[in-house]
């Protein structure tokens, strides 16, 4: 891909933004709208050959997850298709900061601003919820905040469809998907997973905001399952003093090995994050 290149007869590419393993994202504009778009790309000859298949699968199914969720917190999809050896996914452009890059330069957030975020993710978990998605890699790295506050959730690459055999298909290649850092209990231990998993993520992201480090710390994959699996639930006010309790209570429930002992849904934990949220309003109100 270079600046300047034209995707399916309609969107120009304008500069790189972001690049992984297996594909990058590029800013464009879309002319026949005359609006900036993201063009997100599947390099299919940089997969290995034998996992071609399910990735091209993943992607398209990460359209498809995405387009069905029609939320503030969930960028747009306009357009998937085409280029070459290459798949794409045309999405809103989305202008802001990487939730892990703020962190890294805040070293952790404000209470408040942490239970904010965390509550806004909470709604697009829940419409993802009620519509059977699991988004299966919840992390700071797939949120982004923009300048007015507003939290976008990235990346359904590897959400699960509840109630489907695709699952099943899509993850039969060995490998645990998501990162280990941000992995539930059940979903290390190669266990089906549902929406406990997703809050577990949460609680590993909150976590994070409020300390400046993930939960547990490892320094290779096999040991950080372990530890997700086996280790102590760590206590947030032993990194930090400030964290009410009744926040470090609820971030110890989000981090429960069980996934039957962790709140009951998406939209209990965002009742339970909101007295934080407004006590921190309130706060910069004086």
């Amino acid at each position: 891909m270079q600046v300047g290149e034209h995707i399916g007869g309609r969107y120009v590419l304008t500069c790189p933004i972001g690049r992984g393993g297996m594909g990058e994202v590029w800013a464009g504009l879309d002319e026949r709208l005359d609006r900036p778009v993201a063009v997100k790309f599947l390099r299919k000859l940089e997969v290995p050959q034998d996992e071609r298949e399910i990735a091209v699968k993943r992607f398209r199914r990460e359209a498809r997850a995405t387009a069905r969720l029609e939320h503030p917190g969930v960028p747009a999809v306009h357009d998937l298709g085409e280029h070459g050896e290459d798949l794409y996914l045309v999405m809103q452009l989305i202008r802001g900061i990487v939730l892990a890059d703020h962190i890294a330069e805040q070293g952790h957030l404000p209470v408040a601003e942490a239970a904010s975020i965390a509550a806004q993710i909470c709604s697009v978990l829940s419409a993802a919820h009620t519509a059977s998605l699991v988004h299966r890699d919840l992390k700071p790295q797939n949120v982004m905040i923009a300048p007015s506050g507003v939290v976008k959730v990235l990346d359904f690459g590897v959400a699960a469809l509840l109630g489907t055999a695709e699952t099943s298909r899509l993850t039969a290649t060995g490998r645990t998907l998501g990162t280990p850092a941000y992995l539930a209990p059940e979903q290390a231990a190669g266990d089906p997973v549902g929406p406990p998993a997703d809050l577990y993520a949460l609680g590993c992201t909150l976590f994070e905001m409020l300390a400046g480090r993930p939960p547990y710390q490892a320094t290779n994959a096999p040991d950080m399952l372990r530890r997700h699996l086996h280790s102590p639930i760590p206590i947030v006010t032993e990194h930090r003093t400030d964290v009410p309790d009744d926040l470090a209570h609820l971030l110890f429930c989000l981090l429960a090995k069980e996934p039957t002992e962790r709140p009951a849904s998406a939209v209990e934990v965002e009742q339970l994050l909101a007295p934080f949220v407004i006590a921190g309003e309130k706060r910069l109100g004086e």
